[in-house]
C-alpha cells in the first residue's frame, strides 16, 4: 500500500465512525486489487476511535492474522490521514452473532442426510478447459503468465526456449494448455503440440522396440510452430531418450519453432540431465512459479465457486485458503470436499460446517508431517483388505481398481508428489491414469455417501499414523 502522508493543513477533528471508515476505505481501495477488497477488507469494521487508538473488528482469527501481516500499515496511514493525526490501529476479533444450530448441536444432522431438495449445491458444470481467462494471476505467477501470453501471440520471437519451473500444483500445466488454446485461436492453421514428457519417452521407446519408422516419430514434433513439453524432469531416464530429444530440440530451434518446457525444479537440479541439454534450457528464459499468496488463493476459490454454482461465504473461503499455502491442487481438493459434503448431506455451507468437514484434513500447526506414498498405500491396503502387491499390480478386478483409485486420489491430495511420481509408485502407470483415477473418486465423493465416509476415515487413519 502507498504511504498516504498527513497534510499539516488538515485539522485534527475526530469524525463519526461511519464517515471515517468510509473515507478510509476510499484510500485503501487505491492500493489493493479489486478482487481482494471483498474478501480481505469488506468484512472489517471500525468500532471505536479513542484518542490515538482506532479499533477495527475482524470476524475471525485467521483473517486477523492476514490483515496484521499485509494490510495494517495501509489501514493505519489511511486512518491517520482521514482523522488528521497519527493513530495506531488495534485489531480485535469480534465474531458475528452465534447461529442457533452449531456443529456440536447438530449432532446427527452432520451424519444423516437432510431432504435432498434442501441442498444448496447444484450439479457442477462440465470441467472448463484450461485457458488464460480462467488462470488466476498473482504476484507469484504473473511473470510466467505474461511470458506465456507473449509466446502464444508471437511464437519464435522471444523467450525461446521458455522454461517454467515450480512445485507441484502451481499451474504450470494450466499455462501450457492456455498457450496451446490461445495460439490455436490466433493462428488456426498452425501446428501446436502439447506432450507429457513421459509420453514422449514411451512413444520413442515403442518406436525403437517395435522397429517403427523413426521419421514418423520425428515429424510429429518438428513440424510445429510451438511444442510444449510438460514435466521435462522425466527426461533424465536414458541416454538414448536424451539424444533423441536433443536432436528434435535443435531442429525446432533452428526452424524458429517455439519450445516451452515445465519442470518441478530448475535444470541444474534435474538428475542425470546431460550438460548440453541443460545448457540449451538455460540459454532461454527461465521463470519460477512461487506458491500463491492468500489473496490469490481466495481468488482461485472464488472462481471455483462460480464454476460449481455453489454458495460459500467469504469467511469460509478465507479459512480454506489459509490452510493450504503451496499447492493449488490441494486447495481445490479441500474446496471439493466441502462441496461434496454439502451435496451429500443437504447441509448449508458456513464456517462451522467447513471447519467440521476439514478438521482431519488440515492442521492447526505448521509443523505437521506430510504422509508418504508408501504410508498411504499401506493404509488403503489394510482398510480394503487388499494385498499391497495387488494394489500396485496391473490387475483390473473391480475391488482392486476402486481401492487403487482411492489410493491415487489420496496421494495427490495429501502429498507433494507429482502425478508422474505417483504413477511410478503404482506399477509404473502413466500420469493420465492417475488423473483419471482422481477424477473418478472426485465424482464418487459427490454422489455416494459411503465413498465420502470411506475417504474421510482413510484420511483420519493416515493422519493418525504420522
Amino acid at each position: 500500500m502507498a504511504d498516504h502522508s498527513i497534510s499539516t493543513s488538515e485539522v485534527s477533528v475526530t469524525p463519526d465512525l461511519d464517515s471515517a471508515w468510509k473515507s478510509c476505505l476510499e484510500l485503501v481501495r487505491e492500493d489493493i486489487p479489486t478482487p481482494y477488497i471483498s474478501s480481505m477488507i469488506d468484512p472489517l469494521r471500525l468500532v471505536s476511535i479513542e484518542e490515538d487508538c482506532c479499533t477495527i473488528s475482524v470476524p475471525n482469527s485467521f483473517l486477523k492474522d492476514i490483515v496484521a501481516d499485509r494490510y495494517i500499515d495501509g489501514l493505519t496511514s489511511s486512518l491517520s490521514r482521514v482523522i488528521g493525526r497519527r493513530v495506531h490501529v488495534l485489531l480485535t476479533v469480534l465474531s458475528p452473532p452465534p447461529v442457533v444450530e452449531s456443529v456440536a448441536s447438530r449432532g446427527s444432522q452432520l451424519r444423516e442426510p437432510h431432504n435432498r431438495n434442501s441442498a444448496v449445491v447444484t450439479s457442477p458444470p462440465e470441467r472448463k478447459n484450461y485457458s488464460f481467462e480462467n488462470f488466476i494471476v498473482g504476484d507469484s505467477n504473473k511473470f510466467a503468465y505474461s511470458a506465456a501470453i507473449m509466446v502464444a501471440e508471437f511464437p519464435g520471437r522471444n523467450y525461446n526456449p521458455l522454461f517454467i519451473y515450480g512445485g507441484t500444483g502451481l499451474g504450470k500445466t494450466h499455462l501450457l494448455h492456455s498457450i496451446k488454446a490461445y495460439a490455436t485461436a490466433m493462428s488456426p492453421g498452425s501446428r501446436i503440440t502439447y506432450v507429457q514428457t513421459s509420453k514422449f519417452i514411451d512413444e520413442f521407446i515403442a518406436t525403437i522396440t517395435l522397429k517403427k519408422d523413426k521419421s514418423i516419430f520425428d515429424q510429429k514434433y518438428i513440424n510445429n510452430k510451438i511444442v510444449l513439453f510438460d514435466d521435462i524432469q522425466a527426461l533424465s531416464t536414458t541416454d538414448a531418450t536424451q539424444n533423441k530429444f536433443f536432436d528434435i530440440f535443435n531442429v525446432l530451434y533452428s526452424a524458429n519453432s517455439h519450445i516451452v518446457l515445465t519442470s518441478d525444479r530448475p535444470p541444474v537440479e534435474i538428475p542425470q540431465l546431460s550438460d548440453r541439454i541443460r545448457s540449451r534450457f538455460e540459454g532461454g528464459l527461465m521463470i519460477d512459479i512461487m506458491p500463491p499468496d492468500i489473496e490469490t488463493r481466495v481468488a482461485i476459490l472464488r472462481m471455483k465457486v462460480e464454476a460449481e454454482s455453489v454458495e460459500i461465504p467469504d469467511d469460509c473461503l478465507i479459512f480454506i485458503a489459509s490452510k493450504v499455502k503451496d499447492n493449488i491442487r490441494s486447495l481445490e481438493g479441500l474446496f471439493h470436499r466441502v462441496v461434496a459434503y454439502a451435496k451429500l448431506y443437504g447441509t448449508k455451507i458456513d464456517l462451522s460446517m467447513v471447519q467440521y468437514v476439514l478438521k482431519d484434513l488440515v492442521s492447526e500447526t505448521p509443523l505437521s508431517r506430510t504422509p508418504s506414498v508408501e504410508l498411504i498405500q499401506n493404509t488403503v491396503s489394510d482398510y480394503y483388505h487388499i494385498p499391497l502387491e495387488d494394489l500396485v499390480s496391473k490387475s483390473r478386478s473391480r475391488p482392486l481398481v476402486q481401492g487403487r483409485q482411492v489410493a491415487m486420489y489420496l496421494c495427490r491430495e495429501l502429498t507433494d508428489e507429482t502425478l508422474l511420481a505417483i504413477g511410478r509408485q503404482f506399477g509404473n502407470r502413466d500420469h493420465s491414469t492417475v488423473i483419471h483415477s482422481c477424477s473418478k473418486v472426485e465424482s464418487m465423493l459427490k454422489e455416494k455417501r459411503d465413498m465420502f465416509q470411506e475417504v474421510t476415515q482413510l484420511t483420519n487413519n493416515i493422519n493418525k499414523s504420522l
